[in-house]
């Protein structure tokens, strides 16, 4: 074997390969979040995950100033905000003292309201409203995505140990070695074929733990659309 997937605790999914050309052990990050660790071809991979957790301080922190970069332009801002299977959400003022949430199920809607004098583009207001949303889309998702998970694993015949909920920031979704699947809340957000498409590829790594040909081969047989997919996922 030359690759290994590990699931990192505050990191998420930690690709280790062999490499000829490696002299040493070597991590690196890319723009989009994705952490691999290269070992030369001799050495075990024990020995990349040892040194991935002797960096993980660097690594965790190198991923936070990548989110934060990549986020930095998208603000919270008065108005529509998204949609999810469930609900639409805005924000808006209020004559109030603190950030608050109203549900309406009768416009099916999550109104996140804050004080009419409070600067909503202040880095405190903003992290409060990260916060409040993150707490409502890990509601919306602790109730649909692992019911829905084990639903698509009975149909297709796969065994899955646990399903966990995260707010994810570099990936949709994680497949460990002893079949436990992480999915990002914010799956929420998208169509619900688009969701299916990624817990399908997450359900497919608990018996094939790349992306070779036999995986692309299985997963274009569930989802003869699967470019259409990955265009959805990229917007």
């Amino acid at each position: 074997m030359t690759v290994k997937i590990i699931e990192l605790e505050d990191v998420g999914p930690v690709t280790i390969y062999r490499n000829k050309r490696s002299t040493r052990v070597k991590i690196t990050i890319k723009a989009g979040g994705a952490v691999k660790v290269a070992i030369p071809w001799e050495a075990s991979f024990e020995a990349g995950i040892r040194f991935l957790e002797e960096k993980k301080k660097w690594v965790v922190q190198t991923l936070a100033k990548i989110a934060k970069n990549t986020g930095a332009s998208n603000l919270i801002l008065p108005g529509p905000l998204f949609s999810t299977r469930n609900y639409h959400y805005e924000v808006s003022p209020a004559p109030i003292e603190k950030i608050r949430i109203r549900f309406s199920k009768a416009e099916n809607s999550v109104r996140l309201e804050y004080p009419i004098g409070a600067d909503i583009k202040s880095p405190s207001v903003q992290e409060k409203l990260k916060t409040v949303i993150e707490g409502v889309l890990r509601f919306e998702a602790k109730r649909y995505l692992p019911q829905r998970t084990e639903q698509i694993a009975a149909s297709l015949g796969y065994t899955i140990n646990r399903v966990t909920v995260k707010n994810n920031k570099t990936n949709w979704g994680s497949c460990s070695s002893i079949r436990n699947i992480n999915l990002n809340l914010h799956l929420m957000r998208l169509p619900d074929r688009v969701i299916d498409y990624i817990i399908v590829h997450e359900l497919l790594h608990t018996v094939i733990p790349n992306h070779g040909a036999r995986f692309k081969a299985t997963m274009t047989r569930y989802f003869p659309d699967i470019r259409e997919m990955e265009k959805e996922l990229k917007k």
